[in-house]
């Protein structure tokens, strides 16, 4: 048993999981538990099934997403999975990964189209707060620094949530919009055709006129099978997208969502065979577009534009998504399919009881001074220094 601030943390060790238990100031009437595990078998097991499809909003929230991310883009760092127990059915995780000494980040990369922390039991914004509160102090100890990101403003859970939070815990914490992505929100009863006609008038003289010259025969998927997906990574080898795509962690993900009924692939065939490609899903309401490329040998005929003018209107019409998110990143052509563009935060957070992670608070600090606000307005830097400097202690004072 160890005293900590005004916290008692309980540490057990069992078969290369460990189990902290710390009671915490703002809930003082209702015990809080922090509970980790460093293996997704004893994550699970602590879940009980409220982190599984259906159970959590969308597919980035789900234990089995993280677990087959972690196996593909953090070969060798070891997770650390927290959950903590609040009052009533209230739960919290936070899913990280120690990628070296000292640094924590949270289980995303580029497939992730938000990182957020996840909740059970209908916690209001105090209690969310509180449970975080709990697994950032539960932190302390195993890191100087952790990273967040991205984080994307919901009504799930915000950017400035976690970060009081973890500034609550005891971390000190950077908050930056570090890009933008687009999000397409539909009012109840939007038709496509409603949709459509709001599009920018390029965009629509594009569709129509490339459709007579160089009409696609379009087909939307809902299975998958080897000729498909034969099919998907020929026109990703023949388009202008970079090398560096995990096709057999995206095709276990698409068979997953297919076996679900989620899957939307859809395959633009021309004349001279498929040009165009698109993997979306859909989910709860919401329709994610997580790939889409076309043969450049044909890009004259526009093969994308037709496909993902067959996936809007299937997605609105068909599946009567409330929600359309298109990935990560603000790319200028998806400006023309959603007029909203948002920011995708990170949060850097530092134990700055540990000397070492004095540098890399200061270089955040700076950073985020020096970064335009979302006005544009830039800050001077010489200000940026003098708060950076007075953010972090200087080592007499330890």
């Amino acid at each position: 048993m160890v005293e900590w601030r005004n916290h008692v943390l309980a540490i057990n060790m069992m078969d290369g999981n460990c189990e902290l238990v710390c009671r915490s100031d703002p809930m003082e009437d209702d015990r809080i538990q922090v509970e980790c595990s460093t293996g997704f078998a004893q994550a699970r097991a602590l879940a009980e099934g409220l982190l599984d499809a259906g159970a959590q909003p969308g597919p980035f929230d789900r234990l089995a997403w993280f677990e087959a991310l972690h196996a593909s883009a953090f070969p060798g760092a070891r997770p650390f999975i927290l959950q903590a127990r609040g009052p009533g059915e209230a739960r919290a995780w936070l899913f990280l990964a120690r990628e070296k000494p000292g640094h924590l980040t949270g289980i995303a990369n580029w497939y992730s189209f938000t990182y957020r922390p996840q909740f059970h039991g209908a916690p209001d914004a105090a209690t969310k707060r509180a449970l975080l509160a709990a697994i950032a102090r539960a932190l302390r100890g195993h890191g100087s620094r952790l990273r967040l990101h991205p984080i994307v403003d919901d009504e799930t859970a915000d950017a400035a949530l976690i970060a009081a939070a973890f500034r609550e815990g005891g971390w000190h914490v950077v908050t930056r919009a570090m890009s933008r992505k687009r999000l397409l929100h539909l009012p109840p009863g939007t038709s496509f055709a409603d949709y459509w006609a709001e599009r920018p008038g390029a965009l629509r003289s594009t569709f129509r006129r490339k459709q007579q010259q160089h009409p696609l025969t379009l087909r939307i998927h809902d299975t998958l099978d080897d000729a498909l997906w034969s099919t998907f990574e020929q026109i990703f080898a023949r388009s202008w997208k970079p090398d560096g795509d995990d096709f057999a962690f995206l095709r276990a993900f698409a068979e997953t969502e297919a076996a679900a009924g989620q899957l939307r692939l859809g395959i633009g065939h021309g004349e001279s065979g498929p040009s165009a490609v698109e993997l979306w899903t859909v989910d709860q309401g919401t329709a994610y577009i997580h790939k889409l490329a076309f043969d450049e040998r044909f890009a004259d005929h526009s093969p994308g534009t037709q496909l993902s003018h067959a996936m809007f209107r299937h997605a609105i019409d068909m599946d009567k998504v409330r929600c359309i998110d298109f990935g990560t990143g603000d790319n200028d052509y998806k400006a023309n399919w959603m007029p909203r563009s948002v920011p995708m935060r990170q949060i850097d957070a530092f134990d700055l009881a540990r000397p070492t992670s004095w540098r890399g608070a200061m270089m955040a600090h700076l950073s985020a001074i020096a970064q335009p606000d979302e006005r544009g307005t830039s800050r001077k830097a010489d200000r940026g220094r003098r708060a950076a400097l007075a953010a972090v202690p200087e080592q007499g004072d330890r």
